[in-house]
């Protein structure tokens, strides 16, 4: 899923071959943090998925918590570039919720790919104060995004004028990581069925009564 990170480049400048094992090694490890845990995962069991010795994974990164810090980073980033694309579709408001909402929940179709948005969700409270606040940043980054697909909606007639952006993009992200953090998830229901279902939710209860009624005309 993700490229490399900040955090690994900072210590290698990047080949091919290496980004592609780096890629690999923080997979493991994503998946390593989202079935055990960061506390219940170690460097052992992350070598032991890859067939490596434990001493070979800090050729890639530093320590455990730097793996963590990865992996949270490079969750997120990906998230707001395809996001920022989005904003700036030539498409409805209404197109870019749905939007907005395949693209936080699609990664969660297959495995490594919904490990990192687990682990980001689940975990980077563990990180240590610097990488932690970065982070931070980056998560306000993307929901300031979303806030900004509201508030262009308000501003062009198509949500409600009473709508606050600010409150409609933490339902929206809660909905979402509600999904996210679910331990397990309806044997009848895909991934796919909560993006459309969280979707007609969500543009129902923003869309403006003009809007609504011009969707009803013949």
């Amino acid at each position: 899923m993700p490229g490399s990170s900040s955090f690994a480049a900072a210590r290698h400048a990047p080949t091919e071959r290496w980004k592609s094992r780096y890629r690999e090694v923080l997979d493991a490890a994503a998946t390593e943090f989202a079935d055990k845990g960061y506390s219940g995962a170690s460097t052992k069991d992350i070598a032991d998925r890859l067939g490596i010795r434990p001493a070979s994974l800090y050729y890639y990164l530093p320590s455990k918590e730097a793996f963590l810090a990865a992996i949270c980073e490079s969750g997120v980033e990906e998230f707001i570039e395809h996001l920022r694309a989005i904003h700036t579709r030539p498409v409805s408001g209404a197109e870019k919720i749905r939007l907005a909402i395949a693209n936080h929940l699609s990664p969660l179709r297959k495995r490594p790919a919904g490990d990192y948005i687990r682990v980001f969700l689940r975990h980077r409270h563990e990180l240590p104060r610097g990488p932690r606040h970065s982070v931070a940043r980056l998560a306000n980054d993307y929901q300031n995004l979303i806030e900004r697909i509201f508030a262009d909606g308000i501003a062009g007639g198509e949500f409600r004028s009473d709508l606050n952006a600010p409150r409609a993009t933490l339902g929206l992200l809660g909905l979402c990581n509600s999904v996210i953090g679910a331990r397990a998830l309806p044997r009848s229901s895909s991934i796919d069925d909560f993006i459309e279902e969280y979707s007609r939710l969500v543009i129902f209860g923003v869309k403006s009564p003009d809007a609504q009624d011009k969707k009803t005309e013949p």
